[in-house]
């Protein structure tokens, strides 16, 4: 019988085991041996099953393929300039394998899955959340998905209302003398924040 290093029995615990017991004879080809040397091989092959398992399905150690089939599944807008980490730490903050619950501070960590940074402050007698927007992730390329995705995070029963600082109508009507003014200028909201 050939030595095979996968499944050869001495160098296996569970030979050494048995044999310490006193009970078998282990040398040569016996019944038990074989059952043993049976077993140690679905012991292997369990082993090599739940190996590929945890590689396959742990979001920070998984492979590309299994990330994109996470963030689809998690419905995370598109991110063409996120970095594989910063990918797979959202998935991470998204599923709260973190911890935090369902707190505010666990809802907060769910919005920067979506790509906002902000405070959230609660109105329970009035059922609404207040999302008080400090940034959008600079990896997403639409406000409005992250929003839309932010929305599908939060308790289902409150309003969510995003507010982002900054001027409010009547300031932008203010500081263009018109909306015909306004209108002429040619910036997305981006621009006219930063400006």
């Amino acid at each position: 019988m050939s030595r095979n290093p996968v499944i050869d029995m001495p160098k296996s615990q569970m030979y050494r085991d048995m044999m310490a017991l006193g009970f078998y004879h282990l040398d040569g080809i016996t019944l038990v041996r074989g059952e043993m040397r049976a077993y140690q091989r679905g012991f292997q092959e369990l082993l090599g099953w739940i190996d590929t398992a945890r590689d396959g399905w742990w979001p920070l150690t998984c492979s590309t393929q299994e990330l994109e089939r996470w963030e689809d599944a998690l419905r995370l807008p598109p991110r063409p300039r996120a970095s594989l980490q910063r990918r797979r730490e959202t998935v991470r903050e998204l599923l709260a394998l973190n911890g935090e619950g369902r707190t505010l501070a666990g809802a907060e960590a769910a919005l920067m899955a979506a790509g906002i940074r902000g405070k959230i402050t609660e109105d329970w007698r009035e059922q609404r959340l207040t999302v008080l927007v400090e940034e959008f992730g600079e990896e997403y390329d639409s406000i409005y998905s992250c929003m839309e995705r932010a929305r599908e995070l939060l308790p289902a029963h409150m309003t969510v209302v995003f507010e982002f600082g900054g001027p409010d109508w009547v300031g932008w009507e203010g500081m263009y003398g018109s909306w015909e003014v306004f209108d002429s200028i040619d910036q997305t909201w981006q621009e006219r924040d930063a400006g």
